[in-house]
């Protein structure tokens, strides 16, 4: 039998039951969150001390940090670890938070320079943050006046069609959706899959898709161009540094097909295990119909843990 458990450490203190957690990530969100719903009055554990009744909201503060684990049987992986960004006092007390993106908040960031890498960039005003993957992207007299870190990261986003997010571990990803890949997590249909009915099968031929190919160069220029059909879905891709128009173009192309394919789409929702985050690959396999399976990139995770049980919801994307 597998028996729910959970260890939440905010700030000093630390306790293993509360009515409800739910954490989002994404690698199109610039922040991965969490909101933890906890008794206003509760069992806390202060660091080396024994468990004593304390009022909650007293002991938590904005700024804390913050790391959340979840398991079965005492076996615990970590899920969320970031910081305290809202207390809302409720009945249960609400707690808002987010990775390491809140910390970016609070540095405020002044740059010049006329051409530079973006590696460069985020090295000289985020010192702090271990870059784990960024795009060979130059900018072009990039100037931050006065504005914190996390303007700068949603700039980047917006203007370069960047995919900016934090892993698990809290270092920084700058770069095209889908190029870093990690482990891959098997899931199994109606076995180890508990819901699937927001999870529809594709043909490439029913695919209406156009693409914008947006393309910069380092000196500061840029080419756009269009590719697909008409009346379905429309997505912007971004380049750097192509030969011209014409290869930019056959990109454009390459990845349109890449969306175009046969294959799944959707949500699927599962226990806790397998672990299962952001970046990493999901094995689907259709035990009904075995020529549907397939590996696919999951985009999103969204994590529920409280007194109904525990699920993690995936949302997958391109066939790999």
């Amino acid at each position: 039998m597998f028996i729910l458990c959970s260890e939440i450490r905010i700030g000093n203190v630390s306790f293993k039951s509360v009515h409800d957690v739910r954490i989002k990530r994404s690698i199109y969100s610039l922040a991965a969150t969490a909101v933890i719903k906890v008794p206003v009055t509760a069992v806390l554990k202060y660091t080396g001390e024994a468990p004593a009744y304390i009022e909650t909201a007293q002991v938590v503060k904005v700024g804390d940090r913050v790391e959340i684990r979840l398991g079965y049987d005492g076996n615990l992986s970590i899920e969320f670890a970031g910081y305290v960004k809202r207390l809302n006092y409720k009945v249960p007390l609400e707690i808002e938070c987010e990775d390491e993106y809140y910390a970016t908040r609070r540095v405020n960031c002044v740059f010049s320079g006329k051409e530079t890498t973006l590696k460069q960039c985020l090295n000289t005003i985020l010192p702090d943050l271990n870059i784990a993957y960024c795009v060979d992207l130059t900018l072009k007299n990039f100037v931050v006046n006065n504005k914190p870190g996390s303007w700068v990261l949603g700039f980047l986003k917006k203007e370069y069609g960047l995919a900016v997010f934090f892993d698990i571990d809290g270092n920084l990803y700058a770069g095209k959706a889908h190029e870093v890949q990690g482990e891959t997590v098997k899931y199994r249909l109606r076995y180890n899959v508990i819901k699937d009915d927001e999870l529809k099968y594709q043909l490439a031929e029913d695919v209406r898709l156009k693409v914008k190919a947006v393309c910069y160069y380092k000196d500061g220029t840029k080419i756009e161009g269009e590719i697909g059909e008409e009346g379905g879905e429309t997505k912007t891709l971004y380049y750097y540094d192509v030969k011209d128009a014409g290869e930019l173009k056959a990109l454009a192309r390459e990845e349109l097909e890449r969306y175009r394919f046969d294959g799944y789409r959707g949500r699927i929702e599962t226990f806790l295990a397998p672990y299962a985050l952001p970046g990493m690959v999901a094995q689907l396999d259709d035990p009904v119909y075995r020529e549907r399976g397939g590996n696919y990139y999951i985009e999103s995770t969204e994590v529920t843990f409280g007194t109904g049980g525990a699920r993690r919801k995936i949302e997958i994307g391109i066939k790999v």
